[in-house]
C-alpha cells in the first residue's frame, strides 16, 4: 500500500514539476494599451481592462502560446514608444496610415467597418455641425495621437477652427460641458460610447471626405518577428469565427 501511495506522490510531484516548467518557458508580452477609448478598451469596475481590442489580443495570445503584461499609458505616446524599440506591441484602437506606417509595422486590418471608422463630430444637444466648414471661429478637441487629431490640426486653418488635443475624450469631454471646447471628433463606434453616457450630447456624420482611415490594425515596433506570428493567428481567429463573435458582441454588427 505504501509503495501505491509513494509512487502516486511521486507521479503527481512530476507532473507538477513538468507545469511549472511550462509555465515558466512561456513567454511573456508586453502589449501597450490606452484605456478610455470604448468600445475598444476601457477599466471595469474592478479595475481591471476590458473591451474589443483586449479580449481580441488575449485572444491571440492564447493562439500564439503567449502570456500578456499590459501596459495602459496615453495613446499619444505609443507610436513614440514602438518607434524607439523600448516597447513592440501594441493594440489601441489604432488605424492604419501611411505616415503611421513609416515609424511601426502593422499587423493585417482586423476591423474595419465604413460605419465603424467614419469620422462623427460630437456637442452639446442644442448645436448642430456637420462639416469643418461649420467649425468656423470654433474650439475643436480631439485625443491627442489619434487620427482625428492629425486630420483637425491639418485643416485648422483652411476652416479657421482652434484646435485642443487632451490625453483622454473623457477629458475633451468636460471641456465641452465647461464651454471651453464646442466641438470634438471622434469615430462613430466612440461616438456612440459617449452618448450612452452622455445623453444630452448629440452627433453629426462629418460630411467632408477625409479618405485618411483603413481600419484598425496591431501596431508593432518596425521589424517585429511578432508581425507574421500575430498575422497567422489572426487568420486563423478569422476563419474559426471568434473574431466575428467578439465583433458581434462589441459592435452589435
Amino acid at each position: 500500500m505504501k509503495k501505491i501511495i509513494i509512487a502516486t506522490v511521486a507521479l503527481l510531484l512530476f507532473v507538477s514539476l513538468v507545469g511549472c516548467q511550462a509555465n515558466e518557458n512561456t513567454e511573456t508580452l508586453t502589449v501597450l494599451t490606452s484605456s478610455g477609448y470604448e468600445p475598444y478598451e476601457m477599466v471595469d469596475t474592478n479595475g481591471d481592462l476590458t473591451g474589443f481590442d483586449i479580449e481580441l489580443m488575449e485572444a491571440l495570445a492564447l493562439e500564439v502560446g503567449v502570456e500578456i503584461e499590459w501596459l495602459d499609458v496615453d495613446f499619444g505616446g505609443i507610436i513614440a514608444s514602438l518607434e524607439s524599440g523600448q516597447y513592440e506591441v501594441a493594440i489601441a484602437g489604432i488605424s492604419t496610415t501611411l505616415l503611421r506606417a513609416e515609424s511601426v509595422d502593422f499587423s493585417d486590418v482586423y476591423y474595419n467597418s465604413e460605419d465603424g471608422v467614419q469620422n462623427y463630430l460630437i456637442f452639446e444637444d442644442g448645436s448642430s455641425y456637420s462639416s469643418l466648414a461649420d467649425l468656423d471661429g470654433l474650439v475643436v478637441g480631439a485625443q491627442l495621437g489619434t487620427i482625428q487629431a492629425e486630420l483637425l490640426v491639418e485643416y485648422a486653418e483652411q476652416y479657421n477652427y482652434t484646435v485642443e488635443l487632451r490625453n483622454t475624450n473623457s477629458v475633451v469631454i468636460e471641456e465641452i460641458k465647461l464651454g471651453t471646447i464646442d466641438a470634438m471628433l471622434v469615430e462613430n463606434l466612440v461616438a456612440d460610447s459617449i452618448l450612452e453616457v452622455n445623453t444630452d450630447f448629440a452627433k453629426e456624420k462629418l460630411t467632408d471626405s477625409l479618405d485618411s482611415l483603413y481600419g484598425n490594425a496591431i501596431a508593432f515596433s518596425m521589424g517585429s518577428e511578432w508581425v507574421d506570428v500575430f498575422n497567422t493567428a489572426l487568420a486563423t481567429l478569422k476563419e474559426n469565427g471568434t473574431l466575428a463573435t467578439l465583433i458581434e458582441k462589441w459592435f452589435g454588427e
